[in-house]
């Protein structure tokens, strides 16, 4: 029985920055519809409270210069420093109440205030003012107002300095331009799509999920045998990632070389023959680990069975592409045929294989008998390696069950996918059924420089083979040759 420490240790916070940008990924369409619509509301909003304006312009230039003063650098210098306090002089109270008291309609202060603005023009003694307001007319007499007021303001500040008028106002025609519906729209689609990501992200945080391969180790205190990395499918193609295809990738394939290594070399020191592999919950990845775990060790010369016991969803049938016809490792527990029709041999993979195509209706029962154990125990003999594909383990009791009869646990932990509480529940359940946890596989890694290869996706999806039928062309032959590794 494998003694682990099932209290998670606390490391430094860490954010797979990789893993949160593929989570986004996965909700694209989300995004694209909250920033729609978050747009299309704040273009309402900038619509309904939008309202045209008119503007009204007058410019002044600052000179200090006496007619008989040449015109030098510190001189004009001066003219722009002047101009900066001259600006001051136009945008405050004493001229905004002198335009007040000269306009007509009765304006208030606050209203005149905010339609005037006044800026300089850059290194120059240009000075702009505007004034603008919903009514063509009010703008035009607020600025003919400061035009008539303004030299009796300015004219006791600097005794050498005039501010002359240069351009007079003129009543506007048309209303200005108005963005502001564009601008709200924008900003508001933008603030979705931030909102969103932020929500996004405290989730990607705070979910109680196997981030890495070493917060797994860390939690678990179960060595990682290996961590196989998320393959991204540019091809798009159908076909099962399986290491018998190099196309899948150096890294992928050398991922499962590393994991036989290391479960040859726990048989070799504690005589494991009949590993059992198995997840917490579905769409991990533990049958595509199951079937590659499998081919590696019969690419190593290994005699190995490699068995369906996931009665509920069946997959490595589908996987390998084994014929329509034929029976599993239900019926011969049944004893509807004997094992010697049951198991086939993929000749080209050299890989013995017993898996079923359909499900059965009460697959925990049939695990349960004594007929199944006895099973499994009259064959370890005659093979190198036995590796049995379970039921996830959280969700019903078969994994537990086979634990019973199996040598060892190798448990697959998809990245950022099942809660950490149903893992540790899983883990515990297993050992406590008295199967060495030799190990884990930490599978779609996505926080890692190395690429994988170029076919897949996201691989291992529980019970989603149904497509993979590109490896038709594999003979198969049919007997019971245990024997014989090498038999073609």
């Amino acid at each position: 029985m494998n003694n682990f420490d099932s209290s998670a240790k606390q490391k430094g916070f860490e954010l797979n920055i990789i893993g949160y940008l593929l989570e986004l990924s996965k909700k694209i369409w989300l995004i694209i519809i909250i920033a729609l619509v978050c747009g299309m509301l704040g273009g309402v909003v900038g619509k309904v409270t939008s309202k045209e304006t008119y503007t009204s312009e007058v410019a002044f230039i600052v000179n200090t210069l006496s007619e008989d003063q040449a015109v030098e650098n510190s001189a004009v210098s001066a003219q722009i420093n002047i101009t900066n306090t001259f600006k001051y002089i136009l945008s405050g109270r004493v001229l905004m109440e002198s335009v007040r008291e000269a306009c007509p309609g009765n304006l208030s202060y606050e209203f005149i205030n905010n339609s005037i603005t006044v800026q300089t023009v850059n290194a120059t003694n240009a000075i702009e003012l505007f004034v603008q307001t919903e009514s063509p007319d009010t703008s035009y007499n607020i600025a003919k107002a400061v035009v008539d007021v303004y030299a009796d303001v300015v004219e006791d500040i600097y005794p050498n300095a005039q501010l002359n008028v240069c351009e007079t106002p003129v009543k506007a025609t048309e209303p200005e331009q108005d963005r502001s519906t564009l601008v709200i729209a924008t900003i508001s689609a933008v603030i979705g799509i931030l909102i969103y990501c932020v929500l996004v992200l405290i989730s990607f945080i705070i979910k109680d999920t196997i981030k890495n391969s070493d917060e797994l180790s860390d939690k678990l205190s179960i060595p990682v045998l290996g961590s196989v990395q998320l393959v991204t499918n540019k091809n798009k193609t159908d076909k099962g990632l399986l290491v018998a295809d190099r196309r899948t990738g150096f890294s992928f394939i050398e991922t499962y070389k590393a994991i036989r290594t290391k479960i040859e070399s726990n048989s070799a020191k504690s005589g494991n023959k009949v590993y059992l592999v198995t997840s917490a919950c579905e769409n991990e990845g533990k049958t595509t680990v199951s079937t590659n775990i499998a081919l590696s060790l019969a690419e190593n010369g290994k005699s190995v069975l490699l068995i369906d016991a996931d009665l509920r969803k069946p997959s490595i049938a589908k996987i390998l592409s084994l014929p329509e016809q034929g029976y599993g490792f239900a019926n011969v527990i049944r004893q509807d045929v004997p094992l010697t029709e049951a198991i086939k041999l993929v000749k080209n993979f050299n890989l013995y294989v017993l898996a079923d195509r359909k499900a059965v209706s009460n697959p925990s029962e049939l695990l349960s008998t004594k007929d199944a154990e006895e099973l499994v125990r009259s064959i370890r003999d005659e093979f190198d390696y036995i590796i049995i594909d379970t039921a996830p383990a959280s969700v019903v009791t078969d994994a537990s069950i086979i634990a019973g009869f199996a040598d060892a646990t190798i448990f697959v932990v998809r990245e950022d996918h099942s809660p950490f509480a149903r893992i540790r529940m899983s883990v515990e359940d297993i050992d406590a059924n008295g199967a060495e946890i030799v190990g884990c596989v930490f599978n779609a890694e996505t926080d890692s420089t190395i690429k994988a290869g170029k076919y897949g996706g996201k691989y291992g999806k529980y019970g989603r083979y149904g497509k993979y039928g590109g490896y038709g062309r594999y003979g198969y032959g049919y007997g019971y040759g245990y024997g014989s590794s090498k038999e073609k």
